[in-house]
């Protein structure tokens, strides 16, 4: 059965929907259809008898459509739409939102962070001094004011629960992690790994109390064990959120690794050390010490020995089981385990 030669054709539907056609096909050919934005594919249909489709564009840019046509002997042809520019559509009765001025109650540790956990999507204003000690003072780098200070402005209190501010416009917190309130919105904001490095500025500062409010909130939405006396390098990210992890409190990780889901990392009386640009697959527990750099940790290994770096492990326990990194390569950055030439 030859190939037909069928016209392509391109519809926008309710502005954003993008229908795709092909016309005079054979019933029993089968059509896969790529989006391709800016010369990048970003979505793909897997074959199948459908000669229609319709994408949905989400953003502005300019745009084709790759269309694969196969028949039931293997042949098969492409055909190419046309590039077209997508502007996307807004609606213009939408409310505009004004973001809240907030003023911290209190001149304190807990103040302290609750003015770092909020400022990075809201806009602090001052601490208040309800006893007016420390006024005209800064702390944290505001000014503390007195509530004389912000009679008659739009201004909200973030204010410990039971606090009697009647007179004021006043969100009131707890530190209960279960609680719904000002504080727990706002660390809902956070992927767990940056409410990490929270907890982890916040320890720096000897904020103790709002350290362990973090990582006790860590524990609760995504079941994993962070604790902010853990050293972690810059660019580590963790799989699926970090749900499931658990990290010992001396631990020490390097940089760019990634720590998938529902990872122990411990010890058996060493410190856990973590080197640079090591993987750790899903279900694994390192327990035996140090691990190198440019390390594949297998799926439910179970580490209890030191690893040596630029190599794949895997097993229980686990054994070195591959030294050729190029295999490896989109799990490790090549520019780290590449050996360095002499200048």
């Amino acid at each position: 059965m030859k190939l037909s030669t069928s016209e392509l054709t391109l519809e926008l539907k309710n502005f954003y929907q993008l229908v795709v056609t092909c016309h005079g096909e054979h019933k029993h050919t089968k059509v896969s259809y790529y989006l391709i934005k800016d010369q990048e594919v970003i979505e793909k249909i897997p074959y199948s008898r459908n000669h229609s489709h319709t994408f949905s564009l989400h953003e502005r840019g300019r745009y084709r459509v790759k269309v694969f046509i196969r028949n039931t002997e293997g042949e098969r042809t492409i055909k190419n739409s046309e590039d077209f520019r997508y502007k996307d559509f807004e609606t213009k009765d939408h409310p505009v939102y004004q973001q809240k001025m907030y003023s911290i109650v209190g001149v304190h540790r807990n103040a302290a962070f609750i003015k770092l956990l909020m400022e990075k999507h809201n806009q602090i204003r001052s601490f208040i001094d309800p006893t007016n000690q420390y006024c005209g003072q800064t702390f944290f780098d505001l000014p503390v004011e007195s509530l004389e200070d912000i009679e008659g402005q739009n201004i909200t209190l973030i204010a410990l629960e039971g606090l009697e501010l009647d007179d004021y416009q006043t969100e009131s917190y707890t530190l209960k992690v279960s609680e719904t309130n000002i504080l727990t919105t706002n660390l809902h904001r956070f992927l767990a790994m940056d409410l990490y490095k929270l907890s982890r500025t916040f320890y720096e500062n000897g904020l103790t109390k709002g350290a362990e409010y973090v990582k006790d909130f860590i524990r609760h939405k995504f079941n994993s064990y962070i604790p902010y006396t853990a050293e972690i390098g810059e660019g580590t990210k963790l799989g699926y959120g970090g749900i499931g992890v658990v990290i010992q409190k001396s631990a020490k990780i390097g940089r760019n690794c990634t720590i998938s889901q529902n990872v122990t990392i411990g010890s058996r009386g060493k410190q856990p050390i973590i080197g640079d640009n090591v993987y750790i697959a899903p279900g694994a527990i390192c327990i035996g010490g140090t691990i190198g750099d440019n390390v594949v940790v297998g799926a439910n290994a179970v580490v209890t020995k030191d690893i040596p770096s630029n190599c794949v492990v895997a097993g229980v326990p686990a054994k070195i089981i591959s030294t050729d990194m190029e295999k490896y390569e989109k799990y490790v950055k090549k520019e780290w385990w590449e050996p360095k030439k002499d200048l």
